[in-house]
């Protein structure tokens, strides 16, 4: 990534495709193997399934969490974990989409 005036990096347009390997519970970005527990593989995984569709956060406690209860912040810090891994970011994100105070949305290609 190079820099521009404004001193932000320059994310490149064409961001590696997303695989997941449901079976082995491994996911790919592109040819790179990401680290992710399995909550936050979980939680991709989900994301990645509904491609494009709204995601609440209800439904992700709902889906990943099943029954256990925990906070927002459990998701919060998910979501934070899946963006470092995908070298993703909130304020330009070409994965994950944060809908404010709604969920999140997954953007990228798969």
């Amino acid at each position: 990534m190079s820099g521009n005036p404004t001193g932000a990096p320059v994310r490149p347009d064409a961001a590696p495709a997303v695989r997941i390997e449901a079976e082995n519970e491994w996911a790919w970005c592109g040819s790179r193997r990401l680290t992710l527990t399995p909550r936050v593989f979980a939680v991709l995984r989900h994301l990645v399934e509904h491609r494009g569709r709204l995601i609440t956060k209800d439904e992700l406690l709902s889906v990943v969490w099943r029954g256990t209860i925990v906070s927002d912040a459990a998701v919060a810090s998910s979501i934070r974990d899946l963006r470092r891994a995908l070298d993703d970011s909130s304020d330009s994100p070409r994965y994950v989409q944060t809908v404010h105070r709604r969920g999140f949305r997954f953007i990228g290609p798969v």
